[in-house]
């Protein structure tokens, strides 16, 4: 929970104290706990509905330079959100945290096709120099 929606709650607990009579606040909590468990409030749906990756996007990535990648992950046409940057980065074999921002998600990402294109390109001349 964020703290303006605790704050938001706690606002709504004041309103609801200041309605009743001024009693003990323990016999006011018995009065309402019976109303509270009879009464079953609806779930509210998840804002956050994540939607799957692209198909491909891992071998599109591996076409493209760096400059490129960092481009199409930060673009609005493709508006990767920071919970598919992070499935991507799973993908991949990223270690990452939950607490990364999408920029640092894009360019932990960016960085990784960018190390593993360097080192191919090691590798192929080191088979042209033997």
């Amino acid at each position: 929970m964020k703290t303006h929606e605790l704050a938001n709650q706690l606002e709504l607990l004041a309103k609801l104290l200041r309605s009743m009579p001024d009693s003990d606040f323990e016999e006011t909590i018995s009065e309402l706990l019976p109303l509270l468990g009879s009464q079953k409030q609806p779930t509210k749906p998840s804002n956050r509905s994540t939607k799957p990756l692209p198909e491909g996007v891992e071998a599109r990535l591996k076409k493209m330079t760096p400059a490129e990648i960092e481009n199409f992950l930060g673009s609005e046409e493709e508006a990767f959100t920071s919970a598919q940057l992070q499935e991507l980065a799973v993908r991949l074999g990223i270690s990452t945290s939950k607490r990364q921002s999408k920029s640092a998600l894009s360019n932990l990402i960016t960085r990784h096709f960018e190390a593993s294109q360097m080192d191919s390109i090691i590798r192929s001349s080191r088979k042209e120099e033997s």
